[in-house]
C-alpha cells in the first residue's frame, strides 16, 4: 500500500514534466519535407502538388526527397539508407509479411553505376514509398547524429559536474563503478528522449538511434520490466541505472562512447593555455539594474 501511494504521488508531480523535449526532436515526415521547401525556395502550393502526384520523378522533388531523407537522419551520402529510421515513417499492412525484404530487393535493383547522392536517396524512398508500407502522417523520434551524440554526452557530464578525475577514469574505460555514473547516464537517457518521467523507457527510441535489433526483443523487454518491478519506487536514476546495468549495458554504445567523449575532454584540458597582449577593461555601472523584478 505504501509503494503505492508513492508511485501515485509521483506520478501526480511530475506529469507536469512528463512531456518535456529536452534534447530531443519529434517530426513528421511532411513536416522535414516542408522545410526542405524552404530550403530551396519552392512554395506550399507546389509541394501540395508533388504530395498529390506521389513525389514524381522531377529534378525538384529529387532534391526535395534527398533533403528530406538527410534532414530526418533516414539517409546517408555514401552509406545509404538507415532502414531503422526511414521504417518509421510508413506503415506497413498487417497481412504483409514480405515488405521489408520486397523494399531491400527494390533498392538494391534500382541502384545504378555512377548514380548520385540525390538520385539514389530518390529512388530509395521510392521503394519505400510503393513497397514498404502508407506513408504515416506522425510524429516520428529523430535521432542524433554522431555529433550530437557527443554534445548528448558532454553536455549531460557538465551539468552532472563530473570531476576531473573521474573523466580520467571514463576515458580509461573504468566506467560503471565511478560515484557519479549513475546521475550522469540517467541524464543522458532523459535528456536524449530514451526514457520520459511517468512513462518509462522508450525502447523503441533506442532503436532507432542506434539499430540494434536486440533492443526490440522479447528478452529485453521482459529484462526492463523485471528492473521495473524490483525498483523501490524512490529515484528515477535509480531505475534508470538499472535498466543500463541489467538490460542496455551489451546491446548499446553507450559506454564506449562515454568513453570516448571523455577521452577528447581530458586531452583538451591538458592543452596549453593562449594568451593575447590586448586586454579590455570595463567600468561597472554606479545603477545596480532591477531585471524581471515581477517574476
Amino acid at each position: 500500500m505504501q509503494l503505492f501511494l508513492t508511485l501515485l504521488i509521483f506520478t501526480l508531480c511530475t506529469s507536469a514534466y512528463a512531456f518535456l523535449d529536452h534534447y530531443v526532436g519529434h517530426k513528421r515526415f511532411d513536416t522535414i519535407f516542408r522545410e526542405c521547401g524552404v530550403y530551396f525556395q519552392v512554395p506550399n502550393c507546389i509541394l501540395d502538388e508533388y504530395v498529390a502526384n506521389a513525389f514524381p520523378d522531377e529534378p525538384e522533388v529529387r532534391n526535395l526527397i534527398h533533403c528530406t531523407l538527410v534532414g530526418s537522419k533516414s539517409w546517408h551520402d555514401g552509406s545509404g539508407v538507415v532502414e531503422h529510421v526511414i521504417s518509421n515513417f510508413f506503415n506497413p499492412g498487417p497481412e504483409d509479411t514480405c515488405y521489408a525484404d520486397r523494399t531491400r530487393d527494390c533498392i538494391r535493383n534500382s541502384r545504378v553505376p555512377g548514380g548520385n547522392n540525390v538520385t539514389l536517396a530518390y529512388k530509395a524512398f521510392h521503394c519505400y514509398y510503393r513497397q514498404y508500407g502508407n506513408l504515416n502522417h506522425s510524429e516520428q523520434f529523430m535521432p542524433c547524429s554522431p555529433q550530437e551524440l557527443q554534445v548528448l554526452i558532454k553536455t549531460s557530464i557538465a551539468i552532472v559536474n563530473v570531476s576531473q578525475a573521474e573523466l580520467v577514469n571514463y576515458s580509461n574505460g573504468a566506467v560503471l563503478d565511478q560515484p557519479n555514473f549513475a546521475e550522469l547516464i540517467y541524464v543522458i537517457i532523459l535528456r536524449g528522449g530514451f526514457y520520459f518521467t511517468g512513462q518509462g523507457l522508450f525502447l523503441a527510441n533506442l532503436h532507432t538511434q542506434f539499430g540494434n535489433p536486440e533492443l526490440l526483443t522479447p528478452e529485453t523487454q521482459q529484462c526492463v520490466d523485471a528492473a521495473t518491478a524490483a525498483w523501490n519506487g524512490q529515484r528515477q536514476k535509480d531505475l534508470v541505472h538499472a535498466y543500463f546495468v541489467n538490460c542496455l549495458r551489451r546491446i548499446t554504445p553507450w559506454m564506449q562512447l562515454i568513453q570516448d567523449v571523455a577521452t577528447g575532454l581530458v586531452r583538451g584540458s591538458n592543452a596549453p593555455c593562449s594568451t593575447s597582449s590586448t586586454t579590455t577593461s570595463t567600468t561597472p555601472s554606479a545603477v545596480q539594474p532591477c531585471y524581471n523584478v515581477g517574476n
